[in-house]
C-alpha cells in the first residue's frame, strides 16, 4: 500500500477536543490545513470545557501551574518559555478586544496567564539537590528568566524580590514560619497559573476562526470505532465511525484522548497508561473575605512542597483563589491505576479513567493521599480547617514510560493514525506552542523533539514510570481504601 504524505491537502480528523488536539488543530490551520475536524463526546460549546458541568478530561479544569523550571530537561524548559510569550500575547489579544467579539465566558478583564509566582518548597534547611539543578540550568541557560527567581532566606534575594514591588517582597515571607522555618526552596515571580477552562474555550475560538471543525456532543460527537481498511498488503486507517451510526472519512486519524487513548489504540497500552492524582478543594463562603483577600493571586502564589520518600512521601500544592472563592489542592507523590477490560479487544486489560461522569461513577478520593493533604496543607493554612474540603475530583493524566510526550505515527497503519497524549501531568502549559511541533512530527520534518516523542513501549526488566507494574502493581485503584464524607473535615477521627 501506498503510504501518502501528510500535507495541507490533507483531511485530518482529530478526536479529543482538550489541549493535545485544540494545539495540534490550530498550528495546522495556521499552516494552511484546510480540512482539520476535531470531534468530541462533550459540548464545550455549551459547558466551556467546566469540570463540574460534565467535563472529566484533565484539560477541563479551573486553572493548571504554569512553570518553565525543568532541570536537566531543557528542550521542556524551552517549551515552556516559548508558550509563556504567546500566553502573554493571548492575554493582550483578550483585554483588547471588544466583549462582544469574545467566546463565552472570557471577558476582556480575564488573564489567561496569570503572573502571580510560583513558591517551591520543601522539607529541611538545605536546599534540595533538584531545586539547585533547576536554577543552575536556568542560570546557564535562561539568565533573564532566573532573575525571577528568589532563593528563600537569602538576604540578597530578598532584597531583588522586594525590588520587583511590594506584593512580592510579601509573597516572598509567606511560608517563612512553616515547620519552624526548617524548610528550603524559591519564589518563581516568572510563574503563575492558567485558567484552563477558560484557555480552552479561547484556544478552540482561535481554532474556529481559522477554519477548524467541530462535532461536539453525544452521540454525534462519540468515537464509536477506527474505520480501518485491512485490503492489500498493510491496514489503514481510513476515518471514524461516530456513536450515531454516521462515517467520517480522513487521510489522517490524530487519536489526542488523553488518559483514553489507550481504549481508542490498544497497541499504545504499553506505550501510555491512565493514572489519577487527587484534587481536593475548599470553597471559601463570600462573608469570609479576610481569607478571598489573602488567597487572592494578588497576594498569593502557587505554592508546592516536597517533603520525604516512600510510603509517606508528599509531592503537592495549591493554588490561589478563584473569582468564584474557589482553592483547589493537588497530590502527586503516588498515581493511582483503575484496570479494566478493554472496551475493543479481548484478553486485555488497561488503566481506565473514572470519575464523576463514569458509568460507574466516583465521588471521592484514596484516603492514602487526603490523609497527607490534610497534614500538610493544615500546617501551613490552620484557618481553612474549620471549613475543611468541600468538594474533590479525580484527575487523570496520561503517564508515558518517561514523562515525554507521545507524539508519532502509530506503527503498523501505513501512516494513516497518529498518537498525541502523554501529558504526564505538566501539558497543559505548551497550549499555546505545542502544536508547532506536533505538525512537524505529522509531516516528518525532524527537530529536537522528534528523538523525545517518537513511539516507544515499556522495555521488559526497567523501571518505566510505573507503567512496567502492570495491574498487580501496589498503585491499583481497587486495593486502595477510599475516603468517607467525614474524612473531608480536618478535627475528626479518620476512617483510616
Amino acid at each position: 500500500m501506498i503510504i501518502k504524505m501528510t500535507t495541507p491537502e490533507s483531511r485530518v480528523i482529530i478526536v479529543g477536543g482538550g489541549v493535545f488536539g485544540l494545539s495540534t488543530a490550530l498550528w495546522l490551520a495556521k499552516g494552511g490545513y484546510k480540512d482539520v475536524t476535531i470531534f468530541d463526546r462533550c459540548e464545550f460549546e455549551k459547558n466551556f470545557y467546566d469540570p463540574s458541568n460534565g467535563c472529566d478530561g484533565a484539560s477541563a479544569d479551573i486553572n493548571k501551574i504554569f512553570r518553565a523550571t525543568y532541570g536537566a530537561q531543557v528542550h521542556s524548559q524551552d517549551l515552556a518559555l516559548e508558550a509563556r510569550d504567546i500566553w502573554l500575547e493571548w492575554n493582550r489579544a483578550i483585554k483588547e478586544a471588544r466583549p462582544s467579539d469574545l467566546p463565552q465566558p472570557l471577558t476582556p478583564e480575564d488573564e489567561l496567564l496569570k503572573i502571580c509566582g510560583v513558591f517551591h518548597m520543601a522539607d529541611g534547611p538545605e536546599m534540595i539537590d533538584l531545586y539547585k539543578r533547576n536554577l543552575r540550568v536556568m542560570e546557564e541557560t535562561a539568565p533573564s528568566f532566573r532573575n525571577l527567581q528568589f532563593i528563600k532566606d537569602s538576604p540578597e534575594d530578598e532584597k531583588r524580590a522586594q525590588s520587583l514591588g511590594p506584593e512580592w517582597g510579601k509573597k516572598y515571607h509567606l511560608f517563612d514560619n512553616h515547620r519552624g522555618g526548617r524548610t528550603n526552596g524559591f519564589l518563581d515571580a516568572g510563574s503563575g497559573i492558567t485558567l484552563a477552562d477558560k484557555a480552552c474555550v479561547y484556544a478552540r475560538h482561535l481554532c474556529q476562526k481559522a477554519g477548524v471543525k467541530f462535532v461536539l456532543g453525544r452521540p454525534q460527537g462519540e468515537l464509536q470505532d477506527l474505520i480501518v481498511d485491512k485490503s492489500g498488503s498493510s491496514k489503514r486507517v481510513t476515518g471514524i465511525k461516530t456513536c450515531d451510526g454516521l462515517t467520517h472519512s480522513a487521510d489522517l486519524v490524530v487519536v489526542a484522548c488523553g488518559p483514553w487513548s489507550s481504549s481508542v489504540i490498544p497497541e499504545a497500552h504499553r506505550s501510555v497508561e491512565a493514572t489519577m492524582g487527587t484534587v481536593m478543594f475548599i470553597d471559601i463562603p463570600a462573608d469570609r473575605q479576610d481569607l478571598r483577600k489573602k488567597f487572592h493571586p494578588d497576594n498569593f502564589p502557587v505554592w508546592r512542597f516536597l517533603e520525604g520518600s516512600g510510603e509517606n512521601a508528599y509531592e503537592g500544592g495549591g493554588f490561589p483563589i478563584t473569582k468564584e472563592g474557589r482553592l483547589k489542592f493537588g497530590f502527586r507523590a503516588r498515581k493511582f491505576t483503575n484496570f479494566q477490560q478493554h472496551p475493543k479487544q479481548d484478553n486485555l486489560r488497561i488503566s481506565t479513567p473514572r470519575t464523576k461522569y463514569s458509568s460507574n461513577p466516583i465521588d471521592t478520593v484514596p484516603l492514602y493521599g487526603l490523609q497527607l493533604m490534610k497534614r500538610v496543607i493544615g500546617g501551613l493554612f490552620p484557618e481553612l480547617t474549620e471549613i475543611g474540603f468541600t468538594d474533590s475530583r479525580l484527575c487523570w493524566y496520561t503517564d508515558s514510560i518517561d514523562n515525554e510526550f507521545l507524539i508519532d505515527y502509530v506503527p503498523g497503519y501505513s501512516d494513516s493514525l497518529f498518537i498525541c497524549t502523554g501529558g504526564s501531568g505538566h501539558g497543559f502549559k505548551f497550549l499555546p506552542v505545542l502544536g508547532k511541533y506536533v505538525k512537524n512530527q505529522l509531516e516528518r520534518v525532524p527537530d529536537r523533539f522528534t528523538p523525545l516523542w517518537k513511539w516507544r513501549t515499556v522495555v521488559e526488566g526497567n523501571k518505566c514510570n510505573g507503567l512496567e507494574e502492570g495491574e498487580t502493581g501496589p498503585r491499583e485503584m481497587s486495593k486502595l481504601k477510599l475516603a468517607k464524607p467525614q474524612d473531608f473535615q480536618f478535627h475528626i477521627k479518620s476512617s483510616l
